[in-house]
């Protein structure tokens, strides 16, 4: 059966956001189309990927989860009941902070973002030992399929 996933870009706030920042997009596409693709996602799931700034993000985490700071990612499942997902929310300075400290490029850490919030859409979780394990297997898995060799420990609690 082909796969016709619907995976938009945007960025916000396109004012302030710096043509510097070396963002491949398709890269980004790629990644949430392999992830709906290995949770075999109705194939005419769409998502919308949005690049923004860590501003947005400590905004959006403030309002929506009470933490004021910036974060890498946050994903906002649509909560009608259609193909439409949902939006991921990436801060590409928080990506490239990390990926500098870890030692691989800003694009694979915005491919394992795009990888980790297209989970969260699809109803996966970590914030139990058991749900992380199985979110972070999951994610490595689709990251080799990428040949992107990235992975976070599991928490021990």
């Amino acid at each position: 059966m082909p796969y016709s996933y619907y995976i938009s870009t945007r960025i916000y706030p396109s004012s302030n956001f710096h043509a510097s920042i070396p963002v491949d997009c398709a890269k980004l596409r790629s990644a949430a189309k392999e992830t709906l693709t290995n949770r075999s996602a109705d194939p005419d799931s769409e998502i919308c990927i949005v690049l923004s700034l860590d501003s947005y993000l400590n905004e959006l985490n403030k309002k929506y989860s009470g933490i004021n700071t910036p974060t890498d990612v946050l994903s906002f499942p649509s909560t009608e009941n259609n193909k439409y997902l949902g939006d991921i929310i990436l801060s590409t300075e928080y990506a490239i902070r990390t990926a500098d400290n870890e030692g691989h490029s800003a694009n694979e850490e915005l491919q394992l973002l795009t990888v980790h919030g297209t989970l969260h859409l699809l109803g996966y979780d970590h914030s139990t030992p058991d749900e992380q394990k199985i979110m972070w297997e999951i994610q490595d898995e689709i990251l080799s399929k990428l040949k992107i060799e990235i992975s976070y420990p599991v928490a021990n609690t």
